[in-house]
Protein backbone atom coordinates (compact mmCIF):
# COMPACT_ATOMS: atom_id res chain seq x y z
CA UNK A 1 0.00 0.00 0.00
CA UNK A 2 0.90 3.62 -0.60
CA UNK A 3 0.88 6.75 1.38
CA UNK A 4 1.14 10.19 0.55
CA UNK A 5 2.00 12.31 3.91
CA UNK A 6 2.46 15.65 4.94
CA UNK A 7 6.08 16.49 6.70
CA UNK A 8 7.01 19.62 8.30
CA UNK A 9 10.14 22.08 6.52
CA UNK A 10 11.81 21.22 10.46
CA UNK A 11 12.21 17.64 9.89
CA UNK A 12 12.16 17.23 5.66
CA UNK A 13 15.80 17.82 5.40
CA UNK A 14 16.47 15.46 8.03
CA UNK A 15 15.02 12.73 6.54
CA UNK A 16 16.57 13.55 3.15
CA UNK A 17 20.02 13.32 4.68
CA UNK A 18 18.92 10.23 6.87
CA UNK A 19 19.97 11.40 9.96
CA UNK A 20 15.57 11.07 10.38
CA UNK A 21 14.79 7.63 9.66
CA UNK A 22 11.86 7.03 11.37
CA UNK A 23 8.19 8.87 11.63
CA UNK A 24 5.71 8.88 14.06
CA UNK A 25 2.17 8.54 13.01
CA UNK A 26 -1.01 8.29 13.93
CA UNK A 27 -2.25 4.42 12.44
CA UNK A 28 -5.92 4.58 13.86
CA UNK A 29 -6.55 5.16 9.91
CA UNK A 30 -3.74 3.73 8.03
CA UNK A 31 -2.69 0.92 9.17
CA UNK A 32 1.18 1.54 8.22
CA UNK A 33 2.73 -2.17 7.18
CA UNK A 34 6.27 -3.41 6.33
CA UNK A 35 7.03 -2.88 2.39
CA UNK A 36 4.68 -0.39 2.37
CA UNK A 37 5.60 2.81 0.90
CA UNK A 38 5.46 6.61 1.87
CA UNK A 39 5.63 10.09 0.05
CA UNK A 40 6.27 12.95 2.23
CA UNK A 41 5.54 15.91 1.25
CA UNK A 42 7.44 18.96 2.15
CA UNK A 43 4.76 21.19 4.24
CA UNK A 44 5.62 24.96 5.68
CA UNK A 45 2.72 25.30 7.72
CA UNK A 46 0.98 27.12 5.05
CA UNK A 47 1.34 24.98 1.36
CA UNK A 48 3.25 22.53 -0.07
CA UNK A 49 6.43 23.34 -1.07
CA UNK A 50 6.86 20.95 -3.52
CA UNK A 51 9.69 18.68 -2.53
CA UNK A 52 9.07 15.15 -1.71
CA UNK A 53 10.97 12.13 -0.34
CA UNK A 54 9.82 8.51 -1.41
CA UNK A 55 10.93 6.17 1.25
CA UNK A 56 9.36 2.30 2.06
CA UNK A 57 8.86 1.15 5.13
CA UNK A 58 10.81 -1.09 6.73
CA UNK A 59 9.53 -1.42 10.52
CA UNK A 60 6.36 -0.87 12.28
CA UNK A 61 6.04 -0.41 16.29
CA UNK A 62 3.55 0.62 19.04
CA UNK A 63 6.21 0.22 21.51
CA UNK A 64 5.68 2.75 24.32
CA UNK A 65 3.41 4.90 21.90
CA UNK A 66 0.39 6.78 22.44
CA UNK A 67 -2.84 4.56 21.93
CA UNK A 68 -3.32 4.84 17.91
CA UNK A 69 0.50 5.67 17.20
CA UNK A 70 3.03 3.86 15.75
CA UNK A 71 6.73 4.10 14.92
CA UNK A 72 8.30 2.91 11.49
CA UNK A 73 11.80 2.74 9.99
CA UNK A 74 12.32 3.65 6.28
CA UNK A 75 14.77 3.61 3.77
CA UNK A 76 15.35 5.85 0.31
CA UNK A 77 13.43 4.13 -2.76
CA UNK A 78 15.69 4.11 -5.68
CA UNK A 79 13.40 7.03 -7.24
CA UNK A 80 15.25 9.33 -5.98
Amino acid sequence: MHHDLKILTTYFPAVLDGSKPFEIRDNSDRNFQQGDTVTLNEWDGERYTGRQANREITFVTDYAQKPGFVVFGMKALSLE
